[in-house]
């Protein structure tokens, strides 16, 4: 059935001219439309990105567990922001190889950006459980000494 729809716009298009016109405006308004929508989702992701400050998370007991061959990051997060939920947080996780007789001689052996979905109101805290995935075996042969930072929050 679509393909007679497609056949008569094609014969009008062909036929008059008048069509062919509105065709055109058409076009281009949905263009002029869709560009405006997508800046304003580009706009409303920006902004998402600036509404809850670092300083106004508080994390607790934060640790990595081993888990079957990967690892879970666990722990709390305080949103102390006045006015916004938190939504996600973009941690960086690194990974270190320490040697055991001198801790302060490490180097990294991994990286990994951990994207973390939530749904924490205003003044409320959660708990987390967010799996690991190493794109590689990590094959310590002293220490392993993880950290992490907070990249950006998204709120709403």
């Amino acid at each position: 059935m679509a393909w007679v729809f497609g056949i008569v716009i094609v014969i009008l298009l062909v036929v008059s001219a008048g069509f062919r016109k509105f065709a055109g405006v058409l076009i281009l308004v949905c263009a002029v439309g869709g560009f405006l929508y997508w800046q304003y989702q580009e706009n409303e992701e920006r902004e998402s990105k600036r509404r809850i400050p670092v300083s106004e998370l508080k994390f607790d007991g934060v640790s990595l567990k081993s888990s079957y061959g990967s690892y879970d990051m666990v722990g709390r997060i305080t949103n102390n922001s006045p006015k916004y939920t938190l939504k996600a947080v973009q941690l960086k996780l690194t990974f270190k190889d320490c040697e055991k007789l001198n801790p302060n001689n490490c180097i990294v052996v991994a990286e990994d950006n951990e994207h973390i979905y939530l749904n924490i109101p205003s003044g409320q805290a959660r708990d987390f459980k967010e799996g690991v995935y190493l794109s590689s075996n990590l094959n310590i042969k002293g220490n392993m000494v993880w950290s992490y930072a907070i990249e950006y929050t998204e709120g709403e």
